[in-house]
């Protein structure tokens, strides 16, 4: 019964968002974050795997 009232329950901000067309805005700063946040771990992680490869010889 919870799960029902949970799952049929609207959000009214992401109903805002879609009408006016921002919600597109949002996925796209969100996608600018999470690409740029990706692209830094992976420059951090070849940094560390070139200083531990140095650290050995």
């Amino acid at each position: 019964m919870i799960f029902s009232q949970i799952a049929t329950r609207t959000v009214d901000m992401a109903d805002i968002f879609r009408a006016d067309g921002k919600i597109y805005v949002v996925l796209v700063v969100l996608g600018i974050i999470f690409g740029g946040l990706t692209l830094y771990l992976i420059y951090l992680d070849r940094k560390i795997s070139r200083l531990e490869r140095d650290q050995k010889k």
